[in-house]
């Protein structure tokens, strides 16, 4: 018999509770964090300019890129055009605001594809440290169809589904005749990620309804922390590694899950949460 008896039924109401907590909460911080960056943004000429409706018929690929960004984390972060692509966007002139930008193809460029860990790692400073570990990193510095930072998160999807990042990435290499293995390795490291940030938001969401009993609270950080670590540590595609720590860390989340379950079901603690 599972550990977890009913899990689907009895914690339906617990995950919708969830997702209410955390979508108000996420709402909350989103819009301060669009009120605190709306007059950087807008007083960006870069933005200004290229939000003209104009650009749909006469240069779509950009017009796509510029709507990307509207939807993307670096939009919400206050992440304008300028700080990736360079450019001066207080200037009045074209010519002035395309000032240090070259064409992609441009090694000069800061995303040329060779230069995306170095202008990623500005912001993303330990997940690049971990990439420019890689074997992939080493390729690209040597060959023109190795992969980089955006091969995975594209230019504005921050965070991919892990099934279109095996699919539309990994397996275009590690397919038949070339380490397929690799491919179904990091889908099944990618899934209990997955997995366990369900557990680590159920976990955080119980004990904090517990006012965080004993050493929780600690316990929590400590597993989020660890979770972090390896998705950071991730990029360095050592997949011996990940596939340890990740099944690990799966496994301990588990556990306190199957132990809070119990004890609330035991001492009739959780019924405020579970009915």
């Amino acid at each position: 018999m599972s550990a977890f008896p009913n899990e689907n039924q009895q914690g339906e109401k617990l995950m919708m509770n969830t997702t209410r907590y955390f979508t108000k909460l996420l709402l909350v911080w989103l819009f301060i964090g669009i009120i605190l960056s709306i007059s950087k943004v807008y007083a960006n000429n870069c933005v200004n300019c290229h939000k003209d409706p104009i650009f749909r018929t006469h240069n779509h690929k950009l017009y796509t890129y510029y709507q990307d960004w509207l939807t993307s984390p670096h939009q919400t972060a206050g992440l304008t055009c300028d700080q990736c692509h360079s450019g001066d966007p207080a200037a009045e002139t074209v010519d002035a605001a395309h000032k240090g930008v070259h064409s992609t193809s441009d090694p000069r460029s800061t995303i040329f594809f060779k230069n995306l860990a170095e202008t990623c790692g500005k912001c993303h400073e330990q997940v690049s440290g971990q990439f420019t570990k890689s074997k992939h990193y080493k390729s690209l510095m040597v060959y023109d169809n190795a992969p980089n930072c955006s091969t995975c998160h594209r230019a504005m999807n921050r965070k991919p589904y892990y099934h279109d990042i095996v699919d539309t990435t990994c397996r275009s290499c590690h397919n038949q005749q070339m380490l397929q293995s690799h491919a179904e390795l990091a889908e099944e490291i990618l899934r209990r990620l997955n997995i366990t940030k369900g557990y680590l938001g159920w976990a955080s969401l119980y004990y904090s309804s517990k006012d965080w009993p004993g050493t929780s609270k600690q316990e929590i950080q400590q597993i989020n922390t660890e979770y972090h670590e390896i998705l950071a540590k991730g990029h360095a595609f050592d997949l011996i590694d990940s596939d340890r720590t990740s099944a690990e860390l799966l496994s301990k989340l588990r556990l306190i899950f199957e132990d809070a379950w119990k004890t609330c079901h035991t001492n009739k603690e959780c019924e405020g949460i579970f009915k």
